[in-house]
């Protein structure tokens, strides 16, 4: 990397100092120039993708304030040429996050014929919050732009400055995406006497930082010195170029995209455990806001009234929490300081963090111990355990009764009893933080195909020589039963009736629902039931004297339609493990027909899959059928794409075999 040391100097004068140029924007034949190119890239160059990014630049300055602590200012330059699909990149958003400050923003759009036309300060929008099915409001902000005048082949450009308070937090270069990159440039300037030995007057700072999913070199270095600067203003800038990255192509079902990408993880120097984190998070955001006032003291006691047991105060304390309602604000963007709980218990609602906090409170009022717990949901990547920074999205509780049994609880969902967690959260690793500030970091304990199921039986009836009835009952527990919990909450009549309509729909597009019922939505401790009648006008199909009947509806748990590829590059991910079991009860008039051929017993086992079916004719025009499938593993690599694909399509053809009737 030293080898081009001359060469990036050059581009210190076009890049790096973006703020304080009289333009902010890129020269593009200085560009061009740079790159090596006669022309920028055409659609030929890049058939498969929307778009390139022909630059990216991260220029970023570490500063002392004059209270001697450190902050930065982060400019950052996009230029895109557009192929096609435009429309998707016509608008952008900007987040800014909790502590930073927009300084400055520009943009502009370079027509095919080189015009030019740039946005107003008045075409940028600030938005705060960000509704997403609740009532949501934040700290958060977000800037909002849309170019002008795009067409195909034009070219897009922003720039923007931003303030941190809090550097190197939540910092990531992020050197992947979708759209395949000319050149991605992250440079650091610092003040010298930052990295400088405290032996010599300096504050011995020193850089973390961590590659994920590609080989980084050493940073290139030069120090900024001249003879008439002072000791405090002598900089340093270390600088890294990736070129000619490949856009990522994700596959679908598959883990966070954060697992492939190729990425820097940023962290404050200071961080070098998972104690010193913890410690700095109950320190400045969570200690002082645990104020257990005589207002929770009470609300605990008259919600635990009656209970004999430790475990049965924790049920009705998070039975209440679930009450709340929830208003998102993720950790790291809302901000990261829950409210003080009594602030909670007055206005009924909040975020992740406002509803662990309530809920710790009011347990350790009645002495049971409870402490937040910080997680990044499965969904948003896996934290690196061996590089410790602030990776963390979610807030949720582990309690102890004095008896040791453990207890995870996430208070922002509504139909989860306790001893169970969303899958989002299942078997990630949480910091659990102590009240002195240490830590245990460890995973959350994951359900298995054993705890999730859905028990299904069918009562089938042939009420005519046209017509068939059905009496479905699905009882639902684990993952299963607080999923249909949650989706079935709140419906109206219709959609309950729609809901069972498109759980036959791909065989029974005329089915007319009858009746339904359900358990009781807010018992959570026990497995939820849901029943449903159909009655099928033209169900039965005949072929002269034969009567062939497909008497199975439902579809098996998922969409398999990812499978119709030819090849896999990434890792597969299911929701989580899973069983469904069916027992299927055919009655027929004895005296109008009888069994010609029944499907044959068939049992496939494949590497984390299991599927088996069996029939049995009993007597007086009754047939019983039992199907059982299970999803073993959450996780499956990419090699067994093929055995998955062939997997499923013996299973697709055994669940297509007929049960064929005569005619008497």
């Amino acid at each position: 990397m030293r080898a081009i040391m001359y060469a990036w100097i050059v581009l210190l004068s076009s890049f790096l100092f973006l703020s304080c140029a009289s333009s902010p924007f890129i020269n593009l034949d200085s560009l061009k120039s740079e790159l090596n190119l006669a022309d920028f890239p055409a659609q030929k160059d890049y058939p498969n993708d929307d778009a390139v990014i022909l630059s990216e630049v991260h220029d970023v300055h570490a500063i002392l304030n004059e209270e001697y602590h450190l902050v930065t200012v982060e400019n950052t330059t996009k230029l895109i040429k557009l192929f096609k699909n435009i429309d998707n990149y016509a608008s952008i958003e900007i987040p800014i996050y909790n502590g930073q400050t927009l300084q400055s923003i520009s943009a502009r759009t370079i027509k095919p014929d080189g015009s030019t036309i740039e946005l107003k300060q008045e075409d940028f929008h600030t938005i705060s919050g960000d509704e997403q099915g609740y009532i949501f409001y934040s700290d958060r902000k977000k800037i909002k732009f849309t170019f002008p005048a795009i067409e195909k082949n034009c070219i897009i450009e922003y720039h923007y400055s931003v303030h941190s308070n809090y550097p190197f937090i939540q910092d990531v270069w992020e050197i992947q995406s979708r759209l395949p990159k000319l050149e991605n440039i992250y440079t650091l300037t610092v003040p010298i006497i930052l990295i400088s030995p405290e032996s010599k007057g300096g504050y011995n700072w020193t850089w973390r930082y961590k590659s994920y999913h590609f080989l980084l070199d050493q940073p290139s270095e030069h120090q900024n010195v001249t003879p008439s600067q002072a000791t405090l203003d002598q900089t340093v800038t270390f600088f890294w170029k990736e070129s000619n990255i490949a856009a990522f192509e994700p596959d679908p079902m598959m883990p966070s995209y954060d697992n492939y990408l190729s990425y820097v993880k940023f962290a404050p120097s200071e961080w070098k455990t998972w104690d010193d984190i913890s410690e700095w998070y109950n320190k400045y955001h969570f200690k002082d806001q645990l104020v257990i006032t005589n207002e929770i003291s009470n609300e605990a006691k008259e919600l635990t009234a009656g209970c004999t047991t430790e475990v049965e105060k924790v049920k009705k304390v998070y039975a209440f929490i679930q009450t709340l309602r929830y208003v998102a604000i993720e950790i790291g963007q809302g901000g990261y300081t829950p409210s003080e709980p009594q602030k909670v218990l007055e206005r009924k609602y909040g975020d992740c963090k406002d509803k662990s906090i309530l809920l710790i409170s009011l347990l350790r009022s009645l002495g049971i111990d409870a402490k937040p717990a910080l997680v990044l949901t499965e969904n948003e990547g896996t934290i690196d355990p061996n590089f410790p920074c602030w990776e963390f999205n979610h807030m949720i509780v582990r309690a102890k009764t004095s008896d040791g049994a453990e207890y995870w609880m996430d208070p922002t969902v509504n139909h989860c009893p306790l001893g169970e967690v969303p899958y989002a959260d299942e078997g990630v690793n949480a910091l659990v933080i102590n009240d002195d500030g240490t830590s245990q970091f460890g995973p959350i304990p994951s359900s298995s195909y054993k705890n999730n199921l859905q028990d299904i039986t069918m009562k089938v009836s042939l009420a005519s020589q046209k017509e068939i009835d059905y009496d479905i009952t699905i009882k639902f527990q684990g993952e299963e039963n607080f999923r249909a919990r949650s989706y079935l909450n709140e419906m109206t009549h219709d959609e309950v009736v729609k809901f069972c309509k498109s759980l036959v729909a791909d065989n029974y597009l005329d089915a007319e629902v009858t009746d339904y019922s359900m358990s009781d939505l807010n018992t959570v401790d026990s497995a939820f039931v849901f029943n449903f009648k159909l009655k099928v006008p033209n169900g039965i199909e005949k072929q002269g004297d034969l009567v062939l009947l497909n008497v199975d509806p439902l579809r098996l748990p998922g969409n398999w339609n990812w499978l119709a590829r030819d090849k896999r590059t990434y890792d597969i991910e299911f929701d989580y493990p899973r069983t469904v079991n069916k027992t299927i009860e055919l009655n027929f008039p004895k005296d109008v027909y009888e069994i010609r051929t029944l499907p044959n017993n068939i049992e496939l086992t494949q590497k984390g899959l299991y599927f088996s079916e069996t029939e049995h004719a009993g007597e007086n025009g009754h047939v019983t059928i039992k199907k059982s499938f299970s999803i073993l593993w959450k996780y499956f690599k990419a090699n067994h794409f093929r055995e998955l694909k062939n997997f499923a399509e013996s299973m697709r053809k055994a669940s297509l075999e007929d049960i064929i009737l005569t005619t008497k």
